[in-house]
């Protein structure tokens, strides 16, 4: 393996760390602690855990974007512009499976994180209950994030598959 093709997985590698680490941390510690939180103090707490969600998600959705790209070439220098049948059904796939978490995250992004934030800011800090249109928004959410949960070992287990091949 070329130094730059390696550093080009490498690259890959901590890119899908940084997203689906996030989603992981996002679904397993910070939802749980926030809703041991009073409604008000939670409300708030969760929506600056999405922005900041956001945010890490989009750099590991650019990196992902720039290494798949840089290890396609890679790869397809080293076996001359001749890729596998095999391999390719495999990168199909998995490009598949990324477009559809990228459709998850655009989703939760563009159209639910408006409609939270707006939500939010207009929620009263000293509240005893979430919000009821507040709740179906992050239910809505919540369920995109569980599904790129998901889909998230489908892709990894995808790109092994590519990298044996």
């Amino acid at each position: 393996m070329h130094s730059w093709h390696l550093l080009s997985s490498l690259l890959h590698l901590a890119a899908l760390a940084l997203w689906l680490g996030g989603i992981a941390f996002f679904l397993v510690a910070f939802g749980p602690a926030v809703h041991d939180l009073k409604p008000g103090a939670a409300v708030r707490a969760l929506n600056q855990g999405r922005i900041a969600l956001e945010s890490v998600a989009w750099t590991g959705i650019a990196l992902l974007m720039v290494s798949g790209a840089a290890s396609l070439m890679f790869r397809s220098q080293a076996a001359a512009a001749h890729l596998e049948r095999n391999y390719m059904i495999v990168l199909a796939i998995k490009l598949c499976v990324f477009v559809a978490m990228l459709a998850h995250h655009t989703l939760q992004v563009f159209k639910y994180g408006p409609k939270i934030a707006a939500l939010t800011d207009s929620a009263d800090g000293a509240a005893t209950g979430w919000p009821e249109p507040l709740r179906a928004q992050w239910q809505k959410w919540f369920i995109l994030l569980k599904i790129n949960a998901v889909l998230g070992p489908i892709a990894i287990l995808l790109g092994v598959a590519l990298a044996r091949d």
